[in-house]
């Protein structure tokens, strides 16, 4: 536990928060409440133990931020109003998220990996809420792009901005059919608007320092991105081709079927901006090459 203010810490999940887990947050206030519930089973039994929970809030419907709800299945649990149909039925979030292909494949995973089990939420909110804990308000901003359903939240006292999946990693993550590269990008710009003095990341933990800065790279990844898959179009070549280079993962060193699958959704997204932007062709339909007239840099 890593404490951020007197009344706000930060659950550090199994694996240091990286994927397939993510930190959590816990709020002691008037109402004592826990933010995603993908820091580790052990965990989150050992939190119940030790504090009696008001309710429980996702930030959003992946299950590497709400894999433990069940726990506290006995609370109110606060989900997204985008994402409240589909959230804590691993069903209805494999055919939203994955291929009918992989949708098993994926629902394995997340059972396996995330320790995943059904718990339906009780309630939703939306841009309209604001969580009330006593001293500290919690004001939910729509960040969609990652997900359709991603929220952050900004405590206005102390500029403490939580902003979960936009993790300012490495990694910007973008990787479902819902998922919009445009929108993640304005999020992000959204979010650093608010110049805040804390961020909150779910896979990275706290940020205090040189934060416009560390916007900056995480964006930077984005093009870095796009100058990767433009190298690999001086001859033009399919998604599917595009994959097997793996210009984003890297390779597939787990889960191969589902990380081959999210690096064609991202490719698939840089792919249809960069023809907009005029720096990429298709021809058939299926086969992308550099414009003759983009000199790439």
């Amino acid at each position: 536990m890593e404490t951020i203010t007197d009344n706000i810490f930060l659950i550090k999940g199994k694996n240091k928060g990286r994927f397939p887990y993510s930190h959590s947050i816990l709020i002691t206030d008037q109402k004592v409440v826990l933010i995603d519930t993908g820091c580790g089973i052990h965990i989150l039994k050992q939190l119940k133990r030790e504090y009696e929970l008001d309710y429980i809030i996702n930030s959003h419907t992946h299950p590497d931020h709400s894999a433990g709800n069940w726990v506290f299945g006995e609370k109110p649990i606060y989900v997204p109003d985008e994402g409240f149909d589909t959230s804590g039925n691993i069903l209805a979030l494999s055919k939203r998220f994955m291929s009918k292909e992989l949708a098993p494949t994926w629902q394995k995973f997340v059972k396996e990996a995330m320790n995943f089990k059904d718990c339906r939420p009780t309630k939703s909110f939306s841009e309209r809420t604001t969580f009330d804990f006593g001293k500290i308000t919690l004001k939910p901003i729509h960040t969609p792009g990652h997900t359709k359903d991603h929220y952050c939240f900004y405590e206005g006292r102390g500029g403490i901005l939580f902003t979960f999946d936009y993790d300012l990693t490495s990694f910007p993550w973008y990787g479902h059919r819902e998922s919009s590269l445009q929108e993640f990008k304005e999020s992000v710009k959204q979010l650093e608007k608010f110049s805040p003095n804390i961020i909150v990341s779910s896979h990275r933990g706290v940020i205090n320092k040189n934060i416009h800065a560390e916007f900056d790279k995480f964006y930077e990844v984005i093009h870095e991105r796009d100058d990767a898959i433009l190298s690999l179009l001086e001859r033009e070549k399919t998604i599917d081709q595009l994959v097997e280079c793996a210009p984003i993962y890297g390779g597939f060193p787990y889960a191969e079927p589902l990380l081959r699958y999210w690096e064609s959704q991202m490719i698939r997204k840089h792919l249809n901006l960069l023809e907009v932007e005029g720096k990429v062709e298709r021809s058939f339909e299926t086969h992308y090459r550099r414009t003759r007239d983009h000199t790439h840099k």
